[in-house]
C-alpha cells in the first residue's frame, strides 16, 4: 500500500493487458546492401557537384575495388547502376568510364567484369533488333540507339581497350550501314542512316582519354576516309515534314549529312575541338595495366536478316522510330537581332549535333522521372568543359553588353539550348514520341525550378513562332495553341497582350489572317482552361477584349438560324442566351410542348416508349404546324437540343442522356421521310448552334453521337467544311479542326475503316483551293502569293483562304500517309478532275509522290 491505494504488480497475472503497439523487431540490414544503399545514389549522381568530382572517384573507385569479388548482390547492383546511368544519362558517361578505369588500375577483374558486361549488352541488342516479339515500354530508345550508347561508353574506355577490337566495332558497324544502305541506290534506308550517323558520332569519344594515341589517330583517320569513300548519302528531301510550308525562317540541315563534316572538322588541328569541348579528367586518371580484350567477337545480324526491319517503323524504340524519316536540324532560337549573335550551339558543329543529341536521350529513356529530366537537362554544361556556355540565367539584354565589351565572349545559353530541343520534340513531323502533355509538364517544371532564368526563354519562342505563323505548318499551328495555353494557365495567364496589338488592330475585322485565327483561337483556348473568365480577361489589354466573345459564329448568324424555322413568326433575339435552349424562352408559343420533351429524357429509360414522344410532337404539329417550316427538322433540332440542355452539367452527363435516348432517337427520326443526310446535317448544326458559345463541347458530343451511330464520321466532316460566303470554319477555327483531325485518327484507328471518307476530306479540301484561286484569278502557271498590301482585304483573305487549305491537305496526306497511299490512284484522279489551277496541281502532286516514303 502506498498512501492507502494498492500498487499494481506487473508481473501478477490479474487481468492488465499493456497497451503498447506490438511492433516487430528491426531487423538489421546485411551490411552489403547497407553499403549499396549508400554508394549507388553516389554513382548515379557522379559529376553533379563538379567541386567534389575527384573526391567522388576516389572514394567510389576504391570502395568498388574493395568489394567487388566478394558479393555477388553487391556485383549485380554495381553492374545494373553503371549501366542505367550510361544508358539514361549519357553525358555522365565520361564520369562512368574515368570510374571504371580507376577500378581497372586497382582491380583489374573487376574492370574486366565491368566491360564484360557492357560488352554483353551490345551484343543483346543486337539480337534484339532482329526480334519481332520485342515488347517497347514508354521509355524504350530503341536497340539501335542502345547500341550507340553502348558503343560510344566502350569508346570511351579507349585506354584499357585493346583498340584494335575496339575499331573492330565500328568497322562492322559502318560496313553493315553501307551494306543496308546498297540495298535500293535510289531510296534511302532509314536504319542505314540511323547507324552511319550514330556510329560516326560516337567517334570523338575514343579520344576523350586518348588524345595523344598517334597510332589510334591515324586508325581513326583511315577509317573515317575509308567510310566517306564507300557511303553514299542520298538527297532524300520531304517537303511534307517540314515544319514550315514556304520562306522558312532558317535553313534546316540533315543529320545524315552534316554528321561526317562536322566529326571531321572536331578532330582537325590537333584535336583542338575536342581539347575546347571535353573536360580533362588526366589528373585523376591512372596508368591501365594492359589491355582488356573482349571475350568474344561482336555477331551484327546479317543485312538479310535487317532488311524487314531497315525501314525502323515497327515500332521498335522511340528515338529509333526518329529515323523513320530524315531527321533534320530545329531552331527556336535564331541569332539575335540587335548583338547578332548566336544563343545555342549550331547543329553545323560537332558540339551542336551533340548536345542535342545527348538532350533527346534523356528527354526520351527517363521520361519516367520528369522531375529528374528537368533538372538534367538544364545542368547539362556542368559535364563539359567550363567556358562553353554563358553564366546561367543571364538575359539577353546583359549578353549584348558583354558581346559588345568582348565580341569573343561566349554567347551560348544552356536554357535556351534546353528550350529548343524539348520544343523540337513537341514540333517532330510526322509524329511526336510521346503524348504531349509529357513535354508540357517537362516544361512547366523547368520553369518552375527556375522562373526568373526561364520564362524569358519561353518568351522569346512564343514570338518567335508567332512571327512565323503565316509559314508554320497547321498541325504545329496546333500544338503551338495548345503549349502557350498550358503555359499561361500554368503563369497566371501573364502575357503582353500589347505586343501583338498592332496585328489586331490591322487585321481584326479578317476571317482567314493567321495571326488573328490564332489570338481568337489561344484566348477561346484560355478560357475554357479557366472556371475565372476574369482571369484571362484581366490579363488582356482593350484592344484583345473583343476577343473573349467565344461564340462559333456571330450572333446576327445563330438569330438567322432561329429565326429560319418558323414563317409569320419573329422570335424575341434578347432572350437569346449562351449554352441555354432557347425553345423554352416565352417567345415560343409551343415552349411547353419542349418542357415536356426535356421531361421525358429525365424519365429512368424503362419508364418510356418513344410513342409518347411521337403524340408530343403530333400536338406540336397539330397546334403550331402554321408557324413551322419544316417540321421535321424542328423535330430533330428540339430532340437533340433538349439533349444538350439536359446534360449541360458535364460531357460525361450529355453521352449518357443520349446514350439512354439512341432507340427513340433512331425510332422517331427513322419515320421521317428525309433523306438521312440531311437528317444528320440537322443533328449535328443543332448541337453546334446550342453550343455556340463552346464549339469545343458541341463537337465533343458530336463524337458520342457518332459513336451511337446516330450520325456518320462524314457528316461531321462535311459540316466543318461548308461555305458561307467565304467564311469556312473548318479551316480557321481550333475546335473544327482538331474535330477533323479526332475524327480521321478515330477512323485511321479501326481496321474495317473505309478509305472513302479520307479521299472525302482530300476532295473537299481541293475542291476549296481550286475555288479560292479560280476567284483570285491567278494565271495557272503561277504561284499565290500572300500581297503585302494590307488595305487590299478582299486578296488577302483569298490568299490566306488558300494557304490555309493548301496547309490543311499537307498535314492530313502526311498524317494520314498509311490510309493515304492505297488509294494514290484515285486521289491523282480527283486532283486531275478539280483541279485547273497548274502550280496547285504541282505542289499536291509533289505531296502525293512522297507518300511512299512516310
Amino acid at each position: 500500500m502506498v498512501g492507502g491505494k494498492r500498487t499494481r504488480n506487473f508481473d501478477d497475472d490479474d487481468g492488465y493487458r499493456d497497451f503498447r503497439p506490438r511492433m516487430p523487431k528491426r531487423q538489421r540490414v546485411p551490411p552489403v546492401v547497407q553499403l549499396c544503399k549508400e554508394m549507388m545514389p553516389d554513382i548515379r549522381t557522379l559529376g553533379e557537384t563538379v567541386k567534389a568530382f575527384e573526391e567522388d572517384i576516389k572514394f567510389l573507385s576504391e570502395a568498388i575495388a574493395n568489394e567487388f569479388g566478394n558479393e555477388e548482390y553487391f556485383r549485380n547492383a554495381l553492374l545494373s547502376t553503371l549501366y542505367a546511368v550510361v544508358v539514361e544519362q549519357p553525358h555522365k558517361q565520361p564520369a562512368i568510364a574515368l570510374l571504371t578505369m580507376v577500378v581497372n588500375s586497382m582491380n583489374p577483374v573487376a574492370g574486366k567484369s565491368v566491360l564484360n558486361h557492357f560488352f554483353g549488352k551490345l551484343q543483346e541488342w543486337c539480337d534484339i533488333s532482329i526480334d519481332e516479339s520485342f515488347q517497347v515500354t514508354s521509355s524504350e530508345t530503341g536497340p539501335w540507339n542502345k547500341v550507340k550508347l553502348l558503343l560510344r561508353f566502350l569508346s570511351l574506355l579507349s585506354p584499357m581497350v585493346e583498340e584494335d577490337e575496339l575499331l573492330l566495332l565500328y568497322k562492322k558497324l559502318f560496313e553493315l550501314s553501307v551494306g543496308l544502305n546498297n540495298l535500293n541506290p535510289e531510296k534511302r534506308n532509314p536504319l542505314s542512316e540511323a547507324i552511319y550517323s550514330n556510329t560516326l558520332l560516337n567517334i570523338p569519344y575514343l579520344f576523350f582519354f586518348s588524345k595523344e594515341n598517334e597510332r589510334l589517330r591515324g586508325k581513326v583517320a583511315d577509317l573515317v576516309s575509308e567510310v566517306e569513300s564507300t557511303y553514299l548519302v542520298k538527297n532524300t528531301d520531304l517537303s511534307l515534314i517540314r515544319e514550315y510550308n514556304k520562306n522558312p525562317p532558317y535553313e534546316s540541315v540533315q543529320w545524315v549529312k552534316a554528321v561526317l563534316p562536322n566529326v571531321k572538322r572536331v578532330l582537325a588541328n590537333d584535336m583542338q575541338q575536342i581539347s575546347e569541348l571535353f573536360p580533362d579528367y588526366t589528373t585523376m586518371m591512372k596508368d591501365q595495366p594492359g589491355d582488356q580484350g573482349f571475350n568474344d567477337p561482336l555477331n551484327l545480324p546479317t543485312i538479310e536478316q535487317l532488311e524487314p526491319f531497315s525501314g525502323l517503323d515497327r515500332g521498335l524504340g522511340s528515338i529509333d522510330g526518329m529515323w523513320k524519316v530524315p531527321r533534320y536540324s530545329f531552331r527556336v532560337y535564331l541569332a539575335n537581332e540587335v548583338g547578332e549573335f548566336e544563343t545555342v550551339v549550331p547543329f553545323t558543329t560537332y558540339a551542336g549535333m551533340l548536345f542535342e543529341d545527348l538532350i533527346i536521350d534523356i528527354i526520351e529513356s527517363m521520361e519516367f522521372n520528369r522531375k529528374e529530366v528537368a533538372k538534367q537537362v538544364v545542368t547539362l554544361d556542368l559535364f563539359f568543359k567550363p567556358g562553353i556556355f554563358a553564366e546561367p540565367g543571364q538575359s539577353i539584354a546583359q549578353l549584348i553588353a558583354l558581346h559588345e565589351e568582348n565580341p569573343i565572349i561566349t554567347t551560348y545559353k544552356i536554357e535556351d539550348l534546353a528550350i529548343e530541343k524539348i520544343l523540337s520534340m513537341i514540333f517532330k513531323l510526322p509524329n511526336v514520341s510521346h503524348p504531349f502533355a509529357y513535354f508540357y509538364t517537362l516544361l512547366v517544371e523547368i520553369c518552375q525550378n527556375s522562373p526568373k532564368a526561364i520564362a524569358p526563354v519561353f518568351g522569346r519562342a512564343f514570338r518567335y513562332f508567332f512571327n512565323n505563323l503565316d509559314e508554320l505548318d497547321l498541325e504545329l499551328k496546333l500544338r503551338y495553341l495548345d503549349w502557350f495555353s498550358i503555359q499561361m494557365s500554368n503563369f497566371s495567364f501573364s502575357w503582353k497582350w500589347n505586343e501583338w496589338e498592332d496585328e489586331s488592330i490591322k487585321f481584326s475585322k479578317t476571317f482567314y489572317s493567321p495571326k488573328v485565327t490564332f489570338m481568337r483561337n489561344l484566348i477561346r483556348k484560355e478560357l475554357r482552361l479557366t472556371s475565372s473568365k476574369s482571369d484571362v480577361e484581366d490579363s488582356l489589354t482593350e484592344e484583345f477584349k473583343p476577343y473573349t466573345d467565344s461564340s462559333f459564329v456571330p450572333k446576327s448568324d445563330l438569330i438567322n438560324y432561329y429565326q429560319s424555322f418558323f414563317k409569320d413568326f419573329e422570335i424575341d433575339i434578347d432572350l437569346l442566351k449562351d449554352n441555354d435552349l432557347f425553345f423554352i424562352q416565352p417567345c415560343f408559343p409551343f415552349n411547353e410542348t419542349v418542357q415536356n420533351v426535356i421531361n421525358y429524357f429525365h424519365k429512368q429509360p424503362l419508364e418510356r416508349s418513344s410513342s409518347e414522344l411521337m403524340t408530343i410532337f403530333e400536338e406540336l404539329q397539330n397546334n403550331h404546324g402554321n408557324i413551322i417550316h419544316d417540321i421535321n427538322r424542328l423535330v430533330v433540332t428540339i430532340l437533340m437540343q433538349s439533349l444538350a440542355f439536359s446534360g449541360n452539367r458535364s460531357l460525361s452527363h450529355a453521352n449518357k442522356y443520349i446514350g439512354d435516348s439512341r432507340n427513340d432517337l433512331l425510332d422517331i427520326m427513322g419515320k421521317m421521310e428525309v433523306d438521312q443526310e440531311l437528317k444528320e446535317r440537322w443533328i449535328i448544326e443543332a448541337v453546334i448552334r446550342y453550343w455556340n458559345s463552346n464549339s469545343q463541347n458541341g463537337y465533343l458530343i458530336l463524337d458520342t453521337c457518332k459513336n451511337f451511330e446516330l450520325i456518320s464520321a462524314k457528316s461531321i466532316l462535311n459540316f466543318s467544311f461548308l461555305e458561307d460566303n467565304d467564311r469556312n470554319w473548318g479551316l480557321v477555327d481550333a475546335t473544327s479542326v482538331e474535330s477533323t483531325f479526332r475524327t480521321l485518327t478515330e477512323l485511321s484507328l479501326r481496321r474495317d475503316a473505309s478509305v472513302e471518307t479520307f479521299l472525302y476530306v482530300f476532295e473537299r479540301l481541293v475542291e476549296i483551293a481550286s475555288e479560292t484561286v479560280e476567284k483570285l484569278g491567278v494565271a495557272s502557271d503561277v504561284a499565290v502569293v500572300v500581297p503585302k498590301d494590307s488595305t487590299a482585304i478582299r486578296e488577302l483573305e483569298l490568299s490566306w483562304k488558300y494557304e490555309s487549305c493548301l496547309g490543311f491537305i499537307k498535314s492530313i496526306l502526311r498524317k494520314y500517309a498509311d490510309e493515304y497511299t492505297p488509294g494514290l490512284e484515285q486521289l491523282n484522279s480527283i486532283l486531275d478532275g478539280k483541279v485547273a489551277h497548274e502550280r496547285t496541281r504541282q505542289t499536291i502532286q509533289n505531296w502525293l509522290r512522297e507518300l511512299k516514303e512516310l
